[in-house]
Formats: structure tokens, sequence, C-alpha cells
């Protein structure tokens, strides 16, 4: 399926700038945007959290003041504990209204018998205790069990009251009355009241079924008839905090909303069946935040639309200097030259043109020098020969294939007399590759060329040789191997010099067997003195087939590094024993081809190939 073009675009911008503000702007406004939305929400949770610690704080410190204002009266109810009946007989209730009545916040205390028979029976089994006997209220796992009535108005004392009733029962377990302290509700919440949080907020003290007692809240005052409202019905922040309250002493509630509209915090009282609870709009407790994210945002969408003038104006001259550096590339692609481009700027613009003029100065150079190496490689394949060379009894090929472009390798073949079958074969390796090589490479040519001529014996030339070359490579150490061959097919001999190179490989295809043409001799070029030995081997009327060659051709290596060798070579001569000498080096030529594969060359190499037999 063929993808539409815009996506392509979208995909693969073309120009510099599309790719600036797919990649670089975009990218930038959408890690700013996710870093702000995350921070907001980081910093919107510690603030709730922050809240919610300071609200409970609050709310836990105006429960306490509560219940220690309820504690009082308890405290008081308690002595009555270990009254005797000596004391009951001076009369119980004037001891303890006389004790309640000096407790701040106590109006009046009522106590109810529940018969005077009933008192005085309590009273005689008191005395029959032994003096042991006293009034208990009622107890429920060690402590006081009181019921703490809701806030009604009282019109004798013009002000909200609450009832703090308990029952009265003897040691025995029996209810004898019941003891009613009156509490000023409008007391007993003044320090809270007057504190900021319960008057800017929405504030409610509930009983446990959500009826409120008391609120901040205008909406939740009594409706008509002296009926309270129940703390819930309004909204689903009070549901989910009446739900709350039931199942936790204190915590927090978010209402709905991002960030919620309203906050809500509860505590329970512990010496009331109450509940304090305070509801906060969100906007006024996630105020700092609020108008961080907004600021945030502004000033992020200022910068980017900075960032991206900027990046337009300073992306035009880039364009501009990167549109001229790639048509200069384009014209040097065709091989035209031109001016150094200018530098404007010192930036990475600049540097990449100055970079760019310095290529391109290189780049004419190393052209010059290719041309150069051309024609050398043309001039130095011109030294070698043609064509083969057939004479009596005796045919003969070479080739040579550089790893540059030009080579140390050099073979030739100079006749003597081939009327009667006698020429010299050369084969010389001088150490390195490239333009050095060749140029040695020809000296030594020239050098052998001139000595042959004078039709001396091979170990003198090849001596005389060494003499002259070591005047050209004394200071640079160059040197060169040398194999001089003279075939003499009327003589049925042949007669050689190896000067520090590979043995000549010789077959006898009539035997099928191997042999070489071995001797001691040193390379040309180090010692001026050294004195050459020729060898000698009689051909028996035989036809041999003869292999001078490089060490680049046994030492072709393929992908698995793994050298070509002699016996690889040695079977492809035996297999095609029949073939001519430049049939053969073909042969030999495509066998290492395939043999190295992807692998480049690592060596010159040169191959020279001759069959002697008296029937040619």
């Amino acid at each position: 399926m063929k993808m539409p073009p815009w996506k392509m675009e979208i995909l693969y911008p073309k120009s510099l700038q599309q790719r600036t503000i797919i990649f670089v702007l975009v990218p930038i406004f959408i890690f700013l945007t996710l870093a702000g939305v995350s921070g907001y929400r980081a910093v919107r949770n510690i603030l709730l959290d922050q809240w919610s610690e300071a609200a409970l704080a609050k709310l836990g410190k105006s429960a306490l003041d509560i219940d220690l204002q309820l504690q009082r009266p308890k405290q008081v109810l308690l002595l009555l504990e270990g009254i005797t009946d000596k004391v009951l007989s001076e009369g119980l209730e004037e001891i303890v209204k006389e004790q309640l009545g000096r407790v701040e916040g106590v109006l009046s205390v009522n106590i109810t018998w529940v018969s005077s028979m009933a008192r005085d029976e309590l009273r005689f089994k008191g005395r029959g205790s032994g003096g042991g006997g006293g009034w208990f209220g009622r107890r429920a796992n060690s402590r006081w069990l009181f019921d703490i009535t809701p806030p009604v108005y009282n019109v004798e004392n013009n002000s909200k009251t609450v009832a703090m009733v308990t029952d009265l029962v003897n040691k025995n377990g029996f209810k004898v009355g019941d003891i009613e302290v009156i509490l000023d509700f409008e007391k007993l919440i003044s320090r809270t009241a007057k504190k900021p949080w319960w008057n800017i907020n929405k504030a409610y003290i509930v009983d446990h079924n959500g009826t409120i007692l008391i609120s901040t809240d205008p909406e939740q005052q009594e409706v008509a008839g002296g009926t309270r409202r129940v703390f819930g019905d309004n909204g689903i922040l009070e549901q989910k905090t009446l739900e709350a309250l039931r199942e936790n002493i204190s915590g927090t509630v978010f209402g709905p909303g991002r960030p919620p509209e309203e906050i809500s915090g509860f505590y329970h009282l512990q010496e009331a069946p109450w509940i304090m609870i305070v509801v906060a709009p969100g906007k006024k407790v996630l105020k700092p935040i609020i108008e961080f994210r907004l600021v945030f945002f502004l000033s992020a969408m200022g910068c980017i639309g900075i960032v991206l003038l900027f990046i337009r104006i300073m992306i035009s001259k880039t364009t501009r200097a990167i549109n001229e550096l790639s048509r200069t590339a384009s014209d040097l692609a065709r091989g035209v030259f031109g001016e150094p481009l200018p530098v404007y700027t010192r930036d990475e613009v600049g540097v990449l043109t100055e970079n760019f003029n310095i290529m391109t100065s290189q780049l004419r150079k190393g052209v010059q020098l290719q041309k150069a190496m051309d024609i050398a490689k043309e001039v130095q394949m011109t030294l070698l020969p043609k064509t083969d060379l057939q004479g009596r009894g005796v045919e003969i090929s070479g080739l040579s294939t550089y790893c540059d472009e030009t080579g140390g390798d050099y073979f030739d073949f100079i006749d003597s007399d081939l009327q009667s079958g006698r020429c010299h074969v050369i084969v010389g390796d001088v150490v390195g590759h490239g333009i050095g090589a060749a140029l040695l490479m020809a000296t030594l040519r020239a050098l052998v060329r001139a000595n042959i001529y004078g039709g001396d014996r091979p170990e003198a030339i090849v001596s005389r040789v060494n003499r002259q070359l070591c005047l050209d490579t004394a200071e640079q150490g160059n040197f060169a191997s040398l194999f001089h061959l003279f075939v003499d097919v009327t003589g049925q001999q042949l007669q050689w010099v190896r000067a520090g190179h590979d043995p000549a490989i010789l077959f006898n295809t009539v035997t099928g067997t191997f042999s070489e043409l071995k001797g001691e001799g040193l390379v040309l070029g180090l010692n001026p003195e050294y004195v050459f030995q020729s060898n000698t081997i009689r051909l028996n009327g035989e036809r041999v087939l003869l292999l001078l060659g490089s060490d680049g051709v046994w030492e072709a290596v393929n992908e698995k590094n793994e050298q070509y060798g002699k016996e690889r070579l040695k079977e492809l001569i035996r297999a095609n024993r029949e073939c001519s000498p430049g049939e053969l080096l073909q042969l030999v030529n495509e066998s290492i081809t395939r043999f190295r594969g992807g692998v480049a060359l690592c060596d010159d190499i040169t191959l020279v190939a001759i069959v002697i037999d008296d029937t040619l």
C-alpha cells in the first residue's frame, strides 16, 4: 500500500526548516507541556496534602478543646464514685450541684430520683454494706456513659444549650436516678468560632446521623418548624464526606473536578457523638498552583514563540550557507572546481565552510595526483612485455596485477638467441606498494636490461645490478627480490640466480612431479659487496612447465583469512598441464579471484609461465 504524499512529507521532511520544526520544536513543546502538566499535578498533590494535614490539625485541635471542656463535668461525676453513706446522709444533691457549678460552662444540674422509697431502700442497703457503698454512674468498659443532646435554644439563659445526661445506679446495678448537666453550647464552641478557618470556610458540627448541629453556611440553617438539615443532602462532596466519616475517625475528601471544586475535612470528637467538618473551595486551596499553571503556560508559549522566531532567522542564514555548499559540492561531483566559498561566521557552519574549502583544495590536488597516477600506471604498464615470447622449444607468458594504481612487481623476458631457444626471464618484487615502489621497479628494470645486453653470465649480471642499485637505496633502506632465469633449450639446461626471491616451481609433465628451483642469495639493495652464485639443472629433453611468481600469489587471503597457498596452485597446474602458458596464467588468475571473494588484494601479483618442449 502506497503511503499518501502528505504523510511522506510529515515523516520525511525535505527542508532543514521543516525538520527543525518537526524534530526540534514539536518535541520541545511536547516536553514542556508534559513537564508542566506533571509539575502541576505534583504541586497540586503536595498542596492538597498540605491542606489536608493543616485542616485535620486545626479540626483536631478544636475537637480537643471541646473534648476538654466536656471532660471537666465528667471528671466531677467520677469523684462521686467514692462517696459513702455518711456523705449521702448529708445530702447528695447539694454536693453534686456545688461541685458541678464550679465547672466553667455548666449552667445547671438536675438530679431526678426514681422514687423516694427506692432511694430510702438503697440508702438503707448502703448503710448495711459496712460503709463501703456508694453511688455510681452508668458504666461500660470502665468508662461512664453519657448522652449528650443536640443543642437547643434555652429561653431562660438566652443561648443554645446541650444536656449531658447519665444514669445513677447503685452498687448492685439498679438505676436510682438521672443526672443532667446543662452546658452552654456557645461557650463550648466559643474558641473554635473565633478561629479564622471557621469563619472563612463552610464549617459544620454534625452528629453521627449527619444532622447539622451548627454551621457557618447560611444555606444549612434550620428550616421552618425547627427541623435540622442533614449533612449529605447538598451535593456529591457532602455525600462522599458522610460516607467517609462513618468509616474513619478523620480524613479529607475531594469533590469532583480538576482541580476539585470543593475539598472537605472531618474529625470525630472523643467526648461527644459529634463530628467537625470544614469545606473549602478548591480554587482557594490551589490558588498558588492555578496561578503557577497560567504563568507557566503563558511563559512557555512566549518562549517557544521567541525560540521559533530566533530559529527561523538563524536557519535562514544556515540554509543559505548550506545551499551554497550543496551547489559547490554538486559542481565538484561534476569535476568543476570554483573559487573558495566566503566564510561569514565563526560558528559550525563557518567551520564547515572552511573545512569544505580545505577539502576542495585537497580534492583538487587529489584529482591532479590521480591523473598523474593514471599516467604513471600507463607508463609502468609499457615497461612490461606486451606480447608473449616464443622461440625454438620455448613459450613464455606473464601478467601483473597491482593492488594499487602502481606497484613494485616486475617481470621481463629478453631473448638472447631465440633461434637456439636461449632467453632471459626476470621476475622482481620491490618492497612496498604504490608510486615509490613503481619508481624503484623502473630503476631495477633499467639496470637489469642495461647489464643483460653485455652478454655476461646471470650471476655476474645480478651482482652488478646489486652494486648499482645499492647506490640509490643506501639512504632509504629499500630493497628488492629478484629471480633471474636463463633458459637454454639447445643446451637442455636451466641456469638461475635467486636474490632473495621465492623459488620457481618446475613441473615435469611426463613424470607428473614437482620440484623447486632453489638457491642462496641476498635481496638486492642491501649489501653492494655481496657476490651471487648461479644454479644449473639439466632438462633431458622432457616437456616441463615452470612458474615464476611473487609472494602475492600464494599469500592471497579469503574472507576466512586463509591463504591461497602453493599446494592449491600445484593442483591447478597438474590439472591443466597441457595448456599454453597464457591459458594457464588466465586459469590461475581466475582461481585466485574466486578464492579471494570480496577481499581486496593486499599485495601485488606477478606470474610468469614457461613451457619448454622440443616439439614447439
